[in-house]
């Protein structure tokens, strides 16, 4: 009978670190960025950063009233420019390069904010 239940004590275990990491997971990939604006009725959320340098490559999604869009993006958090590289309406893995070229930011905007998110400003 003892096996039975150190089996059970390590399913419990088990079953614990799984549902942690699945909730890490999911946090991790809808971070809602804070906007400075109040007019836009949309919700914008970070699904993915990596960093080389001072740029930082991002997927984010504009959740709004009537659509859901997705961005990718690269900021230059030395220089405060940004790339857009992509976007769709159906997914973050839909989404086809099409790059912009480097543009400056506009104070309270969407991209603005998500700089200031990006590189902590």
């Amino acid at each position: 009978m003892m096996p039975l239940i150190r089996v059970i004590k390590n399913m419990k275990k088990l079953i614990f670190v799984v549902i942690a990491l699945l909730t890490t997971n999911h946090v991790l990939a809808d971070t809602l960025i804070p906007r400075s604006a109040s007019g836009d009725k949309g919700k914008y959320y970070l699904i993915k950063q990596t960093k080389s340098g001072d740029i930082i490559s991002a997927v984010h999604k504009r959740v709004g009233v009537d659509s859901i869009g997705y961005t990718s993006t690269k900021t230059n958090c030395k220089t405060g420019k940004m790339q857009e590289i992509g976007y769709s309406e159906v997914s973050a893995q839909a989404i086809k390069a099409s790059p912009t070229k480097w543009f400056d930011l506009v104070p309270g905007s969407s991209k603005h904010d998500l700089y200031k998110f990006l590189c902590k400003k």
